[in-house]
């Protein structure tokens, strides 16, 4: 019927709704041509098959063009012909293609404006000042990018020493109103270093603003430092099937993980993705937040409570990393530290006990991890069950050989143990092959 009309339209997608522009003169004429052939619109939406609310906002000139169904129909009920209805077409689409469109070109004029405000937030120089950093104009130049669609800002209180910020989201047909408080200020002391080196490490990740890590000490502090920047945290247990749940601690809800080779973790967080996002500011500016700071070795004592350990065979020091943007940043500031030696593919390893007692030790938290470089830097410390062992079989068994000391154990070898040991002095060594002896048991 219309195969005239089709020049140059693309190939038709059967769910979309193919549409004809019209003069709304002629449309308005149409349809009061309608309400005359079948004396109302309730009548006439019945016959047209369209709810009587649409017939009338045809008539009274609100709408520009018609779906192909409706045309057939008013052709049908020889309201107007279709030679007629041809000569007043002004062009034809389909509805989905054209509403694809439409929405293209708003995303491109959105991601625009979002381009343009992004450049607009201020670089780590303009909110880095001698001893804090500026929230405040980090914030009001942000909220730009977020204050839209879903989530709409309905108010920003300036009070003395932080912001309170109201804002509303839509989702799944609910409305929430959400308000949170912001310092102006986030002052750059040993507090703030060893959180954010703590957050680098084990941030909980999302929108969620805050530590993923088991041990009680940094659970608390994490929880006592939110509370510092007005955020009310929460704790939330995440344990695998079939594991206990640990003793005497306090959190506000489980999340099971269906693995039974989970183990169990603390998150301590708040659901803030604005703080989050300014830490990540922060993060991906590392390197020059770092040469800007003077006591930057207390941000690696914090990386190191989250993902550092001390090999006390070896004798150092290990922070682990597999991220490949933050490796060589971690690497260079360590290098200033005289901190690092190596890097074996997983952790940036270093040697120096002098520079870790005087720059990392004091600032720990993680009383294993300070127990264990106490060992390797003072050589007093809480022994570990393998090494406890090793003193035990040779108290019972003095003058033991290294390789029957294996074999009681049940190890392949204790070679790195033993050293460790007789370095601390704990034990010594004499004749040949060596033969073991208890030397200070302590």
């Amino acid at each position: 019927m219309w195969s005239n009309l089709y020049i140059f339209m693309p190939i038709r997608n059967y769910q979309n709704e193919l549409m004809f522009r019209l003069d709304t003169k002629f449309i308005q004429k149409l349809f009061n041509k309608s309400l005359i052939n079948f004396k109302n619109s309730t009548r006439a939406g019945r016959f047209l098959d369209i709810p009587p609310s649409s017939f009338r906002g045809y008539k009274n000139g609100y709408f520009s063009s018609m779906p192909e169904k409706l045309v057939k129909k008013l052709i049908s009920l020889k309201v107007i012909q279709k030679n007629q209805f041809k000569r007043h077409i002004i062009c034809s689409y389909y509805r989905d293609e054209q509403n694809n469109k439409i929405l293209e070109r708003g995303r491109q004029t959105r991601h625009k404006k979002l381009k343009r405000w992004k450049k607009e937030i201020p670089s780590l120089k303009e909110i880095l000042n001698k001893d804090y950093l500026d929230f405040e104009k980090w914030f009001f130049a942000y909220q730009k990018l977020i204050n839209f669609g879903a989530r709409k800002f309905n108010y920003i209180k300036n009070k003395n020493v932080f912001l309170e910020v109201s804002y509303t989201t839509h989702s799944n047909n609910i409305k929430k109103e959400f308000i949170l408080k912001f310092p102006k200020k986030i002052y750059i002391d040993d507090e703030f270093l060893y959180f954010f080196g703590l957050w680098v490490g084990d941030k909980a990740g999302g929108k969620r603003f805050g530590i993923m890590n088991k041990e009680q000490k940094i659970v608390s502090f994490t929880k006592n430092y939110l509370i510092k920047l007005y955020q009310m945290p929460e704790s939330i247990l995440y344990i695998g099937r079939g594991k206990d749940l640990p003793k005497n601690r306090n959190f506000n809800k489980i999340v099971k993980i269906n693995n039974k080779q989970t183990g169990w973790a603390f998150s301590t967080h708040i659901t803030n993705g604005i703080l989050a996002s300014f830490f990540y500011h922060l993060e991906s500016n590392l390197n020059e937040f770092l040469y800007s700071i003077k006591k930057f070795n207390i941000f690696f004592a914090g990386l190191f409570d989250a993902e550092g350990n001390v090999f006390l065979e070896d004798s150092c020091f290990r922070w682990a990393s597999k991220n490949s943007a933050l490796i060589p940043i971690f690497r260079e500031h360590l290098k200033r530290l005289d901190l690092f030696n190596r890097y074996d593919g997983c952790n940036l390893v270093a040697y120096n006990k002098k520079e870790f007692t005087n720059r990392i030790l004091p600032y720990l938290i993680h009383p294993k991890k300070i127990n264990n470089s106490n060992l390797v830097c003072l050589g007093k410390g809480r022994l570990e069950k393998r090494f406890i062992d090793i003193l035990n079989t040779v108290k019972i068994n003095p003058g033991i050989t290294n390789k029957e000391l294996a074999k009681v154990l049940k190890r392949k070898k204790s070679y790195a143990q033993i050293r460790f040991l007789e370095k601390l002095g704990y034990i010594y060594l004499k004749n040949y092959p060596k033969q073991i002896f208890i030397k200070n048991m302590k």
